[in-house]
């Protein structure tokens, strides 16, 4: 999981609220229109499609629908959320960077995320003079939970991208992710400043070049593992980690299990 910098200045919260949808097997529509929104769902449990995409939700998961989604939900028990509504941020996934994914589902399995949004919806209800700052904090607060508990990684939604610099940068890591590759040489591919080059990538895809670069290199190993003999020491220098120990310890931070546990459980030989 990649946990991103999260800068508070860019999300705004716009609402807050707890709703609750009383009959058994009646279909609502959520549309999340130009906000990022989360549904915390408290009680009950519901069937959900968006898109092609089918799915259930139960207590304590989370719906993170990024701007422009609409989301069916059809009720299996009566159901009761907190709802969300905020701008300056988008969710993508970290263990596919490239997922045109709009929603996705977390569980809160400590229940930290609920304590976070009792105490959000109490200081929305009681305002004064630091309100506002509180709410700020809360929020970030609960994106750091979500990050942590889910193979999720945020964007900043606030700078529009050019998308051409970023997707060269992409297919050259792609493509040469096996050898030894800087900031230096990212940057003089695209004739960027490299710290200029950080800023945009991240704000495009969630991570930084070299975190993508990690990421490319645990994907093309996790296929190596899964449908090959292949020594992990010779995988590890195959996918540009010419380290085994540097690769394992990348590899369980990641995947939490070793390359030789993960090639036990999904061998496919």
């Amino acid at each position: 999981m990649y946990i991103s910098n999260i800068n508070s200045s860019s999300v705004k919260l716009q609402s807050i609220e707890t709703e609750s949808i009383p009959t058994t097997g009646e279909t609502i529509t959520v549309f999340s229109e130009n906000n990022l929104t989360f549904l915390y769902i408290v009680k009950g449990a519901a069937d959900f499609k968006v898109n092609d995409r089918e799915g259930q939700v139960k207590k304590r998961d989370m719906i993170l629908l990024n701007p422009q989604t609409t989301l069916e939900l059809t009720t299996i028990r009566k159901v009761e959320w907190i709802k969300i509504t905020l701008n300056g941020i988008l969710f993508t996934s970290s263990l596919d960077i490239d997922s045109k994914s709009q929603m996705f589902v977390t569980e809160d399995t400590s229940q930290s995320i609920k304590r976070y949004l009792d105490l959000a919806i109490l200081e929305h209800t009681h305002r004064f003079r630091g309100t506002e700052l509180i709410l700020k904090k809360l929020l970030e607060c609960i994106m750091v939970h979500v990050l942590k508990n889910s193979e999720l990684s945020i964007k900043d939604a606030s700078v529009q991208v050019k998308n051409d610099e970023i997707e060269r940068i992409q297919q050259y890591i792609r493509k040469n992710y096996s050898q030894k590759i800087s900031l230096d040489d990212l940057s003089d591919h695209v004739g960027i400043n490299k710290y200029y080059l950080i800023r945009l990538f991240k704000q495009k895809t969630g991570l930084s070049p070299i975190d993508y670069l990690i990421h490319v290199r645990l994907a093309e190993a996790e296929k190596l593992l899964a449908t090959s003999n292949i020594t992990i020491s010779k995988i590890s220098d195959m996918v540009g980690f010419h380290s085994p120990s540097h690769f394992s310890k990348t590899f369980k931070e990641s995947n939490h299990c070793t390359p030789s546990a993960f090639r036990k459980k999904h061998s496919t030989d």
